[in-house]
């Protein structure tokens, strides 16, 4: 028996609504797949760039991860995620004359919306982020230098994530005061 390149052509002519039909419906299956994926994954992944100013009183602060511009020092905690835990460490030199002890405390946090509005957060920040120092409340003698961590929790709750979405939160900020007491 002979072979003949005629079966695929005709097979072709007589079922073309068929075939185009199921090309058709395969290629939009595909391109709603990924613009659902796509609108997913913007929806779904609430990033929050962020940093915080670093303000001292009888300490020096330096190094590690502690960056300056224009004067100022501050942390660049990068795009935090809810969910997420994040590290950052400097040094802290005491620049008084006796002991003391070391506090480290963050205060102001300002919460900005895609317009660059500033949206007022809850009345206590800490029912959604926390900043956690190591060596907070340490006895430090004169011109003594310890590295301090400061760890940086945003919470996965509900309820912080509704107030990112409610008000439309794309960055956040606030103050660090070191200082001795």
């Amino acid at each position: 028996m002979k072979f003949s390149y005629q079966f695929p052509v005709e097979f072709i002519q007589r079922y073309k609504k068929t075939i185009l039909l199921i090309i058709a419906v395969v290629l939009i299956t595909i391109l709603l797949q990924t613009l659902i994926s796509m609108w997913l994954s913007r929806s779904n992944t609430i990033r929050l760039p962020s940093f915080g100013t670093i303000y001292t009183l009888h300490v020096e602060a330096y190094g590690g991860d502690l960056q300056e511009a224009d004067g100022r020092k501050f942390i660049d905690w990068g795009t935090v995620y809810p969910g997420i835990v994040v590290n950052r460490t400097f040094t802290v030199r005491s620049e008084s004359n006796v002991d003391a002890k070391l506090i480290i405390r963050a205060i102001n946090w300002i919460f900005n919306n895609s317009q660059g509005e500033i949206v007022k957060g809850p009345t206590n920040e800490t029912s959604y982020i926390a900043l956690t120092a190591s060596l907070n409340e340490t006895l430090i003698t004169s011109n003594q230098s310890l590295e301090v961590t400061l760890t940086l929790v945003v919470p996965n709750s509900s309820d912080f994530i509704d107030f990112l979405i409610e008000n439309d939160i794309t960055t956040f900020s606030f103050d660090i005061y070191v200082y001795l007491r």
